[in-house]
């Protein structure tokens, strides 16, 4: 696991590689994530937002689908992020913009083990038929 330069508010970016024998890669450890805080994290070249929101663990696309910022550097209120920089709002649990739900940004799926957050290694859109 390489660790970089913190990308938000008390996280840093992690790059991990995905095992092909599992549905899921570890993203960071559950000690990182704070209550009301957020990381951001690279898997897979993919910038994930990990937020817990009271104790559950959420796991989002890491860029505001209109300025590009990364989401985990905005401020988290339950279960809603606001973008620092455009101030749009997300609901963490859906992706779905605030007010707008037809936009939303991409989730995973998230678990738990031993102190470990895990996401999905299925990306939301890999599985999208293109024709």
């Amino acid at each position: 696991m390489n660790v970089g330069p913190s990308a938000s508010k008390g996280g840093a970016w992690i790059a991990a590689r995905m095992p092909a024998n599992t549905d899921f890669v570890e993203a960071a450890p559950l000690c990182n994530i704070a209550p009301g805080a957020a990381i951001a994290v690279v898997i897979a070249e993919t910038a994930v937002a990990l937020f817990n929101a009271d104790g559950k663990i959420f796991a989002v696309d890491d860029s505001c689908i209109r300025c590009g910022s990364s989401l985990a550097a905005g401020s988290l209120e339950g279960t809603k992020v606001t973008c620092s920089r455009c101030e749009w709002r997300y609901d963490i649990r859906s992706g779905c913009l605030c007010g707008l739900p037809a936009l939303q940004i991409d989730t995973f799926e998230v678990k738990i083990v031993d102190s470990r957050v895990m996401i999905g290694k299925t990306l939301p859109w890999a599985s999208h038929d293109n024709r």
